[in-house]
């Protein structure tokens, strides 16, 4: 899996990068479902296969639920294979929106269902959109118009809009910003969705989420979604972190060597990357789970000790409550937390991780996750004794349509080099038969023979250095005008450059986009 190292997104408009092939996500699928059926893997003395079958039933409930409650339309659920996919419920760009349409074709062609997991246990990191100001092509720059008061970063399924009026009055602020752009985005339209859902929610990710699902809708593209806040409430996830649990010391020991060793196949240093280790603190060891308090805005790592017929529990100094040592009691205690007020929830890893192996025929991941999850099909592998299931990446460039500069940083830097050279040799430019006057060709030789000597001590030295540089000084006044126009042709060069990096991002939110150009790209994913 070490390829995935390697993997990029596409850089040119409308290029889509998938791994492996989207022609092959069949065959794919069907070594998947063998795999899983076959992995002869048990979780707390019951089969993955039947705990799979009973999780996708309990995530399509929640998920069913979910919609209902938001008052939102439910898709049609077959029997086939289940695609899965999912991102925190932030404003991201169509490289990742794509993942929605390519779950929602795929469970149609399938006859089988899609889900989408909002994550919305991860914090919420900004509360502005970068969009670009292009009143000058040349002197393009991104502009940051905040939607909400910015707080701390609190995770979405607990933040809550802080300045309604700044929030509603967001699309005029942008339109300041778009007003010079050569095409309507869908911001707008998107915007009236947002606040329609704010008499519903105070929630920022879940107004987001909503008013996205809404478009998708219109768009031909129907996925079941469900945040993980209510994924981990489910008892399909209690019996995978009951089981993470009862066996923390070995998962811990496994966890913390892929990390070690995927660091050192890759030459990273930093102890926070790819994820930090999970620590012990004397007989207390960390567990892959985030876990805070109802209405607390900081979460917090969820540590845990074994004794002979109990499970302790403790966040920080905190001690949560105990849980009993009994298998099936364990899972019924745990299930009870969520309802004393007491919220755990996976991290990065664990999410795919039970994602990939409890609910997915097929799991869609970008560019970032499928990096990252190298270390998930380690950690199946050794924990479970499973093959992992291999998953699909898929990314997507959509620019959006601004002209740009046919300049390349190649031409920047031979420029670059150009002026040095005529900087410091202008005795170098002044060939060709230009030499015509006596005193530049012997202000030129003079140079040349003060180049060859190689004084012996400092003083010889420091007069060669002199008389270098006076002479290089007197031959530049003859260079100077075509110094001058290579420093104007190096600042346009740098200029434009700078311009295109502004102009072509890839990273830019979808609703800043054109219906008339994301729709039929994204639709052909369906």
């Amino acid at each position: 899996m070490s390829v995935l190292r390697r993997l990029r997104a596409p850089q040119h408009d409308l290029a889509v990068f998938a791994e492996p092939p989207l022609g092959e996500a069949d065959t794919l699928l069907a070594a998947n479902r063998e795999r899983l059926a076959d992995s002869g893997v048990e979780i707390i003395g019951r089969p993955l296969a039947g705990l799979r079958q009973e999780a996708r039933a309990q995530i399509i409930t929640a998920a069913r639920q979910y919609l209902e409650e938001a008052g939102e339309p439910v898709p049609i659920s077959n029997d086939g294979p289940l695609f899965v996919a999912g991102h925190q419920p932030e404003l991201f760009h169509p490289g990742v929106w794509v993942k929605s349409f390519a779950l929602a074709g795929m469970a149609g062609r399938h006859r089988g269902a899609s889900i989408n997991l909002i994550v919305d246990h991860d914090t919420a990191k900004h509360t502005a959109l970068r969009m670009p100001s292009v009143a000058s092509p040349t002197e393009a720059h991104i502009v940051t118009v905040p939607f909400d008061r910015w707080a701390s970063e609190v995770p979405y399924e607990e933040r809550s809009v802080q300045d309604e009026d700044q929030f509603a009055s967001f699309p005029e602020r942008a339109e300041a910003v778009y007003q010079d752009w050569t095409f309507d985005p869908l911001l707008p339209v998107f915007w009236a969705e947002v606040l329609r859902h704010s008499q519903r929610t105070p929630l920022l990710g879940e107004r987001f989420a909503a008013a996205r699902r809404s478009c998708e809708r219109d768009w031909g593209c129907h996925n079941f979604e469900l945040p993980l806040s209510r994924l981990c409430g489910t008892e399909a996830f209690a019996w995978f972190a009951c089981h993470v649990l009862i066996e923390l010391e070995r998962f811990h020991k496994i966890y913390n060597d892929a990390v070690h060793g995927y660091r050192r196949r890759y030459g990273i240093r930093s102890r926070h990357h790819p994820v930090p280790d999970l620590t012990t603190e004397g007989e207390w060891r960390e567990t892959p789970f985030w876990a805070w308090r109802s209405r607390q805005s900081r979460r917090g790592r969820l540590l845990a000790r074994s004794t002979p017929d109990r499970l302790e529990l403790r966040v920080g100094d905190e001690r949560w409550p105990t849980l009993p040592g009994e298998d099936k009691s364990t899972i019924a205690a745990w299930q009870e937390l969520e309802g004393q007020g007491y919220k755990v929830r996976s991290r990065a890893l664990t999410t795919t991780l039970f994602a990939r192996l409890f609910l997915a025929d097929l799991f869609v991941h970008g560019i970032g996750g499928a990096k990252y999850d190298e270390l998930t099909d380690e950690i199946i592998h050794e924990f479970f004794g499973a093959e992992p299931p291999r998953f699909l990446v898929l990314s997507a460039t959509v620019l959006l349509p601004f002209p740009s500069f046919h300049v390349r940083p190649e031409l920047c830097r031979q420029l670059t080099s150009e002026l040095r050279d005529l900087h410091y040799n202008p005795q170098r430019h002044l060939g060709n038969g230009e030499v015509t006057d006596s005193t530049i060709a012997e202000l030129a030789a003079a140079k040349q023979a003060w180049i060859a000597q190689e004084p012996l001590d400092h003083r010889g030295r420091r007069e060669r250095f002199e008389a270098l540089r006076n002479l290089t000084d007197r031959l530049r006044s003859y260079v100077a005008d075509r110094e001058k126009a290579a420093q104007q042709k190096l600042s346009q060069c740098a200029k434009e450059l700078q311009a295109n990096a502004v102009l072509q991002r890839r990273d830019y939110a979808f609703c800043l986009y054109a219906e008339e150009k994301l729709r039929p790209f994204c639709g052909k994913f369906l």
